[in-house]
């Protein structure tokens, strides 16, 4: 069987450029054939910079249905078939999530990569895990909003991955119809082909292939997608490829990208000392502190002590908040565009910022953040139907965070001498 593999992987597609548009802003199209395979491949590019580019992942509640119908339950622009999944209830076989919440029925196996997205800023920020490192719901960044999972890992680190020939969902050795995504490595381009397989037109392609191709195209990280009739790539309510089936075929989840007119909401809060509770109008209140949000926009708070950001796309929201004298504080809220404003008051503390902590020994970087002493949450600036912050600062607490040094002497001693 190795033999076969091998022995069919020689004579590799050779596509070349045979048309190209840009539907929208950020987003790029292109065909690619080889008439001596002959082999038809449908590719779509993605600017993962773009403020007005979002990216969604199928719900547990919208799974089982074709690519275009979920593209067209998100209005977005381009979709393309998720993960491979049991018939049976269109279960994925690796984790699945969907507007930050993920499916009770998945888990990454280790036989699968997974591709996870988040919302930084403006702009889109995707990453793709190795099947062996097993990813967990919980170590996922703050702000994850979907993930999407697939087999093989086609392209690791800007190297083609070897062919696994004997996976039978995978069928890596043989011409099939195809899906994958790849990402660059600086995180600023994202890629979706469909090759057309199982016709005469378009024999398919080996996952190799796939690979060599989206190596070519700049991927640094590429996994395949679900395979067969699954393979489905849509572009302006069109599907751009031709299914084997002939048909469209409903299929467990998806990943769309949406441009355009992006769900807002607005991140508003009050900077307070000590204590975001019952701060508006009392002596606690501190104006004149300078609010950085993540997009780089910047405001000082007003004579209350009042802060507010419009036009926030629905995501993770993160402000630093510096005033002299005390300690800068970073800290992040869920931005909803359907019952805004968001409120992410900030209560901060007097002292000085300490030194960059840096790299520690074993080459570990130490981030404080990691372990919930910065980022204090939602707080509610008075408000009880905001709910209540979090982290060490909570409103409410009784002391002061530890400042950053100590806790990161803590845990360095803590590393080299106890296991307790």
């Amino acid at each position: 069987m190795l033999a076969v593999c091998c022995a069919a992987s020689v004579a590799s597609a050779a596509p070349a450029l045979t048309s190209q548009s840009d539907p929208h802003p950020g987003i790029h199209s292109e065909i690619w054939t080889d008439n001596a395979v002959p082999v038809t491949l449908h590719l779509i590019r993605i600017d993962l910079t773009s403020a007005e580019i979002a990216l969604y992942a199928t719900k547990q509640s919208q799974g089982g249905i074709t690519t275009s119908a979920y593209a067209t339950q998100v209005t977005a622009q381009v979709a393309i078939n998720g993960d491979s999944f049991s018939a049976a209830g269109y279960v994925p076989h690796g984790l699945a999530m969907g507007d930050s919440d993920p499916w009770s029925n998945t888990a990454d196996d280790g036989a699968t990569a997974v591709m996870y997205f988040r919302r930084v800023g403006e702009r889109t920020f995707v990453d793709i895990s190795p099947p062996e490192e097993i990813v967990t719901v919980a170590q996922l960044p703050d702000g994850t909003e979907g993930v999407i999972s697939g087999r093989p890992l086609l392209v690791r680190s800007g190297v083609v991955e070897a062919p696994g020939c004997n996976d039978p969902v995978t069928l890596a050795c043989q011409r099939a119809p195809r899906s994958a995504i790849g990402v660059s490595a600086d995180g600023t381009k994202l890629w979706l082909v469909a090759v057309d397989g199982w016709q005469s037109t378009s024999l398919g392609m080996q996952a190799h292939d796939v690979g060599v191709f989206l190596q070519a195209r700049g991927a640094a990280m590429a996994m395949a997608l679900d395979i067969g009739s699954s393979s489905t790539l849509v572009l302006d309510g069109n599907v751009v490829n031709r299914p084997s089936d002939g048909v469209e075929r409903t299929v467990a989840n998806h990943l769309a990208i949406k441009y355009g007119s992006l769900p807002k909401g607005q991140l508003v809060g009050f900077v307070c000392k000590h204590d975001v509770f019952g701060c508006p109008n009392s002596p606690r209140i501190m104006p004149n502190s300078t609010v950085t949000l993540d997009d780089g926009r910047k405001m000082l708070s007003d004579a209350t002590g009042f802060y507010d950001f419009p036009a926030v796309t629905q995501r993770l929201a993160c402000v630093d908040v510096k005033k002299t004298g005390f300690v800068t504080k970073h800290q992040c809220a869920q931005v909803s565009a359907v019952n805004p404003p968001t409120y992410n008051s900030v209560a901060m503390w007097e002292g000085t910022n300490p030194p960059d902590a840096g790299v520690g020994d074993g080459g570990m970087v130490v981030d404080a953040r990691q372990f919930g002493i910065v980022d204090a949450g939602n707080g509610d600036a008075g408000f009880p139907s905001q709910g209540g912050g979090g982290g060490c600062c909570e409103a409410g607490r009784d002391r002061p965070c530890l400042p950053l040094f100590v806790f990161v002497a803590w845990f360095l001693v803590r590393r080299r001498g106890t296991k307790g």
